[in-house]
Formats: C-alpha cells, structure tokens, sequence
C-alpha cells in the first residue's frame, strides 16, 4: 500500500512572488532584528550575502526567517530578470522593520536612515548595489579576521554618497577657462597596518561604462593623487584605485586606457568572481603597469593578464 503524501507546511505553500493573505506566525528574535539591520544598512542584499554576514547562522535557517520577514512585511523583497540575478531573492527593508528598529534602539523613527524611496531605484542601480555589497562584505569581513590575528591595525570599509565623498579637480578647457571634474567611488576602504595606512578608492564596472567616461574617471583620480586636499582630507599622499569588473577581456582595455593616460602602479584591477570573503585579501589584483607600458600612442602590452604579477592589497602597506 502506498504511503498517503504528507501535508505540505505552511512554510512550502507560502507564495514566492506576493505576500501571503494570512501570513506565517512567528516570534521576532535578537537575530532576526541583527538580519533587518544589516539589509538597513546595505539596502539591498541577497541570501548568499547574508550568510557572510552571519556565518554561525545555517543558509536554511537565514532563508526561513527571510521568508517569515517578508510575509510579515518586516522586509521587502523583489526578484530580477537578468541573466545574473534570475531567480534569486533580493531583500530589501520595509516600514515596519524600520519601527521595528527604532524600537529595538529606543530611538525615533525618523533616526533610521531608511526611507521609501530608498527601494524605488532602476534595475541597473540594484544590480550595481549587489556588485559593491559584495566587496563591502568581503572586506569587512577578512579584514575583521586579519585585526583579530594582528595583521591589521585597524580598518574602515564604507559605501559612499555624493553629498559626503565627491572626488573633486579643477581642469583646464582648450581654451584655458577652467572646469570642475569630479568622481563618486563606490566604496572607500582605510586599513591601518602598523604605522602605514592604505587608502583605497573602489570602482565597480558592470562592463556598461563608456570607455570615454573610463577616462575620464582615470584623469581626475590622477590629478586628485596630486593634490593638497588629499592630504588634509585623508591624512595620507597615497591612495590605490581598486576596480572589480566583468572579465578579462575587460580588464585588459581598462587597463590600455589608463596607462594610455599616465595611470599605472595605483590603478589595480580584478574581476567579479574572485571577490568573496575567503580571497579579498590573497592575491587576486594586477596593476595596470604589469600589463602596459609607455603612454598616449606609444601604449603597448608587456603581459597577458592570466601570466601578470598578482598582488593583496595588504602588499601595498606592508603586510
């Protein structure tokens, strides 16, 4: 006699793509709180990001309490159509996991940093969010655990915004007038080791950026290199641009492009899949000068990149 088949649970008959009309009970934990304050502060994160948040918490585990969350319209959580993203859940926060907050920190709604508006952005901008998440993570995470084995001083990974991290030169027209020129990185990385600090300005191509826009990113950073504010407003005469993008190939004309214009040792590159907790801080970086040489037409390559030098970003303080 065949067995009769077990009854689905509540849980398996919850609807992926709306909320349920009589959502699951459930019990609000600490934990659950610390989850909807690391979506607060990233805006938009994926269950596999979440998990390297939280690593002593099982991914079943976090996407079960993800799911109870969302039903009980703590969270937000979308779906995208592209090939990188499809099928995969994207959380976002909710009003009523701001109160929540708010509650949990005694504080007035209006102290959390989250508005509606803040999910109301293009998809582009989410899948862009995604990518800089990833190396926000990632090195604040391996960061933590090099500072727990002595290996680093001390470290600040942060996302940026245009009101507070604009990167500002004045440049000349043909014509002599002069013009403002400015670049928002998507992250700032500082990382203390011993009496040396590196400063890291992070770029990430989705592989949509104009080379002419690329260029232009390239000459202001140069120039910014060589500027007084960059001393008063960081404390150092030094910085290493870090740019994560999609391929090799990619790499390989970003690279041409910033040599070609007289960026080289401080511009280093990777791409995407090597950006993850466990490797930010192996050697996963090729300097743009280990794969061009010379400048404007006399730009010609000296390596192919699978055969370049690879460096940490903790080789470029010392570590």
């Amino acid at each position: 006699m065949i067995p009769p088949r077990e009854r689905k649970t509540d849980q398996n008959r919850l609807p992926k793509k709306r909320r349920a009309k009589k959502p699951p009970r459930f019990q609000i934990t600490d934990r659950d709180i610390e989850f909807i304050r690391a979506i607060c502060k990233y805006r938009f994160l994926l269950l596999e990001q979440l998990a390297w948040l939280f690593p002593e918490a099982s991914k079943r585990g976090i996407e079960n309490r993800l799911r109870y969350m969302y039903h009980n319209k703590y969270l937000d959580r979308l779906m995208l159509s592209d090939n990188v993203y499809s099928h995969k859940l994207i959380y976002a926060m909710a009003e009523k996991g701001a109160r929540l907050l708010a509650q949990a920190d005694d504080v007035a709604r209006d102290e959390i940093a989250w508005n509606r508006f803040h999910n109301k952005v293009g998809l582009s901008h989410i899948q862009h969010l995604l990518d800089v998440n990833d190396v926000l993570i990632s090195y604040e995470k391996s960061l933590a655990d090099a500072q727990d084995q002595g290996r680093v001083k001390d470290f600040k990974a942060l996302s940026t915004n245009p009101d507070s991290h604009r990167i500002s030169v004045v440049r000349r027209k043909e014509d002599g007038s002069r013009y403002e020129s400015s670049v928002i990185p998507d992250a700032i990385i500082g990382v203390k080791f011993k009496r040396k600090f590196g400063l890291f300005f992070v770029e990430v191509d989705r592989g949509t950026m104009s080379l002419k826009r690329w260029m232009e990113k390239i000459i202001v950073y140069r120039e910014y290199m060589k500027s007084s504010e960059l001393k008063e407003r960081f404390h150092t005469n030094w910085f290493i641009v870090l740019t994560v993008t999609t391929s090799e190939r990619r790499i390989m004309s970003l690279a041409k492009k910033t040599v070609f214009l007289g960026g080289k040792r401080g511009f280093w590159y990777t791409v995407a899949q090597e950006i993850t907790p466990e490797n930010v801080l192996e050697k996963i970086w090729t300097r743009a000068s280990d794969l061009y040489q010379g400048c404007d037409e006399g730009t010609h390559q000296i390596e192919k990149y699978d055969l370049a030098e690879k460096a940490s970003i903790l080789d470029s303080i010392g570590g």
